[in-house]
């Protein structure tokens, strides 16, 4: 249940330096027990703009979404080495360790590109979305 009533001088205060140190505003309405729009009212009455923080939120999940597309792009160089290597593979031991290299890069790129919502991982695919829906919002 939220304190309800006006938020103090010193309470202000206090919720101002924490969203200036970079704390999420359902994160500084939690700590002083009140509704985020109260905290958002504070932010706005003293000319803090939290729009300008999420942009940084929206960089910051489109840097990790091109992470995840060259994580896919190193797996694609491994796998595209290990098929290089098969050629020249000899021993029964060589062979099991390069095929132990394929399953785990097949794992790795499976778990990047998954389409089936039900599945572990389709992380890039999933960033993709999140970023797409972050930034049609108005």
């Amino acid at each position: 249940m939220s304190k309800g009533g006006p938020v103090g001088e010193e309470e202000e205060k206090a919720i101002l330096e924490a969203l200036k140190a970079g704390r999420s505003v359902r994160d500084v309405a939690g700590e002083y027990d009140r509704s985020i729009s109260t905290i958002s009212d504070v932010a706005k009455r003293n000319g803090l703009d939290l729009a300008e923080r999420s942009a940084t939120k929206k960089a910051a999940l489109a840097k990790s979404c091109y992470a995840a597309e060259d994580r896919i792009k190193l797996i694609a160089e491994a796998l595209n080495k290990g098929r290089e290597l098969l050629k020249a593979c000899d021993s029964p031991r060589d062979f099991q360790y390069l095929m132990t290299g394929f399953a785990i890069g097949i794992d790795k790129r499976r778990l990047e590109e998954a389409t089936d919502p039900s599945a572990r991982g389709g992380e890039i695919r999933a960033l993709f979305d999140q970023m797409r829906d972050v930034e049609a919002r108005p």
